[in-house]
């Protein structure tokens, strides 16, 4: 652990944030060894995979249902654990951010309505949906998800915000709150 250390705060100290992520890095520069060179590689692909990911979506506009699914799918549908995520859209439904906030057990995932409206606030948003999967693969909402979209669309609404969806993904389904409700998402 404590030679990990000494990589991270030698890393740190010599090579920027840009240098470490660009292709031209060479760590025989610093004088890392194969294994930790070997780290750092696996660590600059995790980064570099992150980072396109959320240039890929950010500036997405988001109009239905399919179109927010798209954003969240890939991340939560082979999740062997509940996840709660949140898209952050301005008012014309443009993704400002999409973020994972609350990681729960096999069948439950809970969730903090004062923490995904402090988050909302944060990030100037002025929508917001909700997503989180089901690991069993049936995307169907359970009584807790029909009262915790509840608990939530309130509480947006008491800050002047709207709660676009709440989306549940399962194995290559979905159950959109939007959808089964007959809500639109507003142009």
């Amino acid at each position: 652990m404590q030679a990990l250390e000494r990589l991270g705060l030698k890393l740190k100290e010599q090579v920027g944030l840009d240098e470490l992520l660009s292709e031209n890095f060479n760590p025989q520069l610093y004088g890392l060894t194969k294994a930790q060179t070997e780290k750092v590689n696996a660590l600059r692909d995790v980064v570099t995979a992150y980072v396109s990911i959320r240039e890929d979506i950010t500036g997405k506009s988001i109009r239905r249902s399919q179109d927010a699914v798209e954003v969240a799918a890939a991340r939560l549908s082979a999740l062997d654990h509940e996840e709660l995520w949140v898209a952050y859209l301005n008012r014309n439904n443009v993704l400002l951010s999409f973020e994972m906030l609350f990681k729960g057990s096999l069948d439950a995932v809970n969730i903090s309505h004062k923490h995904i409206i402090a988050h909302a606030l944060s990030k100037n948003a002025s929508n917001i949906i909700l997503f989180h999967n089901h690991p069993s693969g049936n995307p169907t909402p359970s009584i807790s998800d029909i009262n915790q979209t509840r608990l939530v669309t309130n509480a947006c609404k008491t800050m002047e915000m709207q709660m676009l969806d709440h989306i549940i993904i399962g194995a290559g389904s979905y159950y959109s709150f939007a959808d089964e409700c007959t809500c639109k998402f507003k142009k």
